[in-house]
């Protein structure tokens, strides 16, 4: 005959939360609460599935956000939806690739995006309203999924890269309708992801990240690729970039292993930041905030990770509810440091884009004192809640509650 607390010995020590809006979080949030540097400041609700992109403007204004429905616009200032989108998605497909591009002689925002079937599409904002109307669309050339946007500041250049090899380079007038500057075909190669590099001459080097060969290539001004040196191999599977072109640094998503910094000038590889892969080998959308001391990363399993640049210690940990892939992230450094993060599963349900910002640091040792808070916290917590189990146990029930909790004593 098993005892009772031969049985109790036998239980997970899974801890289970009924939280205020009653979705059951993870015990996940008591150990992630203890980094405490970052805090949930709100969401932006309205999506429902995977998010493909998300991207903020510079200055804090606005969201932009893409998947199977089309885009959508978002004020960041009232977190609500801008009303009336010029278009949803229709004949054009899912949106996967978002930039936002702005004209020095030019009031207002604009945004450019790509979607599933090829279609390059612009919107620009009303001057003296809040809306957005539709400028610009057409299909590229040799049409399939655009994979990857960037613009350029400097030189008013997009680029444009797709799933059938093909990288674009349109220059942008003040009509901001894209002018074709050149296009090339690289044989046997996927960019996934696409950046402006360093400067050469008055414009600056394009960097194409190749998918499945680990491959960085050089494109110049030209239509040719840098003939005067080989293809960068970092032998990884790339899932996604990001660049620092003011500290000459690099961020590699490698889906095996997780974040890999590399210096630009001489490729070095400097440091790698370690994911877990739980579930599957998926790519993860990766970001530099705070000014590039942080490198921020997804996940297969409903974590968003925030490590220290230059040590690689673990900032923060950001739980997503459920433990699903969480690709889609943005960050932006106006202000405070803030994270803008969504789930990428197709089965993810109603998907609100969550908002994170770092917290105000305090000084004489607040850090340590919030640790030593929470600590108290959760051990009352728990102490609490093994209290309440027992005495309930002695009556032969367990309130509902507490049916909803499951732990070892």
């Amino acid at each position: 005959m098993v005892t009772k607390e031969e049985e109790h010995q036998r239980q997970r020590l899974t801890i289970k939360i009924l939280a205020p809006e009653g979705a059951a979080l993870s015990a996940r949030f008591l150990i992630t609460a203890m980094f405490r540097n970052y805090r949930p400041e709100g969401k932006l609700l309205g999506h429902s599935g995977a998010v493909y992109s998300i991207v903020a403007t510079d200055d804090g204004k606005f969201l932009a956000s893409g998947r199977n429905d089309g885009t959508r616009i978002w004020d960041l200032q009232r977190m609500t939806q801008i009303p009336n989108r010029p278009a949803s998605s229709g004949i054009r497909g899912a949106t996967t690739a978002i930039a936002w591009t702005n004209l020095d002689d030019d009031p207002g925002e604009m945004l450019f995006y790509g979607t599933i079937t090829g279609f390059l599409i612009s919107w620009r904002q009303v001057p003296g309203r809040e809306g957005f109307r539709e400028i610009f669309c057409k299909r590229l050339a040799q049409p399939s999924e655009v994979t990857a946007l960037a613009f350029d500041t400097t030189s008013n250049r997009l680029a444009v890269c797709n799933y059938n090899s093909s990288v674009q380079i349109y220059t942008l007038a003040s009509s901001a309708k894209p002018c074709k500057t050149f296009a090339v075909n690289i044989a046997n190669f996927i960019p996934k992801k696409v950046h402006f590099g360093a400067m050469r001459g008055n414009e600056r080097e394009l960097l194409v990240f190749g998918l499945h060969d680990g491959k960085i290539r050089t494109l110049t001004g030209s239509s040719e690729i840098d003939s005067s040196s080989e293809p960068w191999e970092i032998g990884v599977h790339i899932g996604d970039a990001a660049v620092d072109t003011r500290r000459m640094t690099v961020c590699i998503d490698d889906t095996e292993h997780g974040a890999i910094l590399y210096r630009l000038d001489d490729h070095q590889r400097v440091k790698t930041f370690p994911v877990p892969v739980t579930q599957a080998k998926r790519p993860r959308q990766v970001r530099f905030l705070d000014d590039s001391r942080a490198i921020v990363i997804g996940s297969d399993h409903g974590i968003v990770y925030i490590f220290d640049r230059r040590t690689g210690d673990i900032i923060d940990k950001l739980a997503v509810r459920g433990e699903s892939w969480v690709q889609t992230l943005a960050t932006m450094d106006c202000g405070v440091p803030t994270i803008f993060l969504a789930k990428s599963g197709e089965d993810s349900g109603r998907n609100n884009i969550m908002i994170w910002r770092k917290k105000a640091e305090h000084r004489f040792g607040s850090g340590l004192s919030e640790t030593v808070i929470a600590l108290f916290q959760v051990s009352m917590l728990l102490a609490s809640l093994a209290f309440a189990y027992q005495n309930s146990e002695h009556r032969g029930f367990l309130p509902p509650l507490l049916q909803s909790f499951e732990f070892a004593l």
